[in-house]
């Protein structure tokens, strides 16, 4: 918990250092942001040359809005794990915290994240499709991300940063992460014991959440005992965080005497 309040505090340079980030990796966040926008533009044409019927488009626009939340935690994690193990040195001649580097990342992930939404919205009034959006379940569940990805970005990058070979370990993660999302399917096609199962899972939470948010309004919030477990999850994962990183940065520290 000190490391989100920390993290606040250092907010100002944090978003500093994203501009800088930015800029460095020009060509990362470009191509990022070109696929974001040609696979939804690639969507939407092709509903429209196949005559698609509305509740088509609500079932696509439900999938690419969670697809691009998928999109924004997946890079956030990869990405703040390969560049906190390219710039490592970092750690050894200064006291920037590991935590406020995974944040640079997030931060840039999300302007790209929410460039893209925009422009699916965009989309979504052009194509004349009718939703019931909550804008506050939407901003709801971009905070609740967020708290969740600082702690788990950091320990991502902390652990790659120390052992070898954990890239292809990530990416694995990633994968089964991607197939446990409601993106490739929709919850009322699958068995409920299994989505009860899968709603166990603080990032299945956010990203159905918001899916919810965009396509449905509020219903989102009227699950009350899943967002229970969520806020205990995040309980734990914070608990669990603060003592696994001092452990790893006690690691570092002897790795480097």
């Amino acid at each position: 918990m000190n490391e989100l309040i920390d993290s606040l505090k250092q907010l100002p340079y944090t978003i500093k250092n994203a501009s800088l980030e930015s800029r460095y990796s020009k060509k990362l966040y470009t191509l990022y942001l070109v696929v974001n926008l040609a696979l939804i533009s690639f969507v939407f044409l092709l509903l429209n040359l196949t005559s698609s019927l509305p509740i088509d488009k609500s079932t696509r626009l439900w999938q690419l809005s969670g697809l691009l939340m998928f999109a924004w935690i997946s890079s956030a994690i990869y990405f703040s794990s390969l560049k906190i193990k390219a710039r490592g040195f970092l750690l050894n001649i200064s006291n920037i915290p590991i935590y406020i580097l995974s944040n640079v990342q997030i931060i840039n992930f999300f302007v790209l994240f929410f460039v893209s939404f925009i422009l699916l919205q965009w989309i979504r009034l052009s194509n004349q499709i009718d939703v019931e959006m909550s804008f506050w379940g939407i901003v709801y569940f971009i905070v609740l991300t967020m708290l969740l990805l600082i702690p788990i970005c950091t320990l991502f990058a902390l652990t790659m940063h120390i052992r070898k070979n954990m890239k292809w370990f990530v990416i694995g993660t990633l994968v089964v992460l991607f197939l446990s999302l409601p993106i490739l399917w929709v919850p009322s096609n699958v068995p409920e014991i299994l989505v009860n199962l899968l709603r166990l899972n603080p990032f299945y939470f956010v990203v159905n959440g918001f899916q919810e948010s965009v396509v449905l309004g509020s219903s989102a919030f009227y699950n009350i005992p899943s967002h229970l477990i969520f806020w205990i999850e995040l309980a734990f994962i914070y608990i669990w965080f603060n003592y696994i990183y001092e452990l790893l940065k006690d690691e570092i520290n002897v790795n480097k005497q």
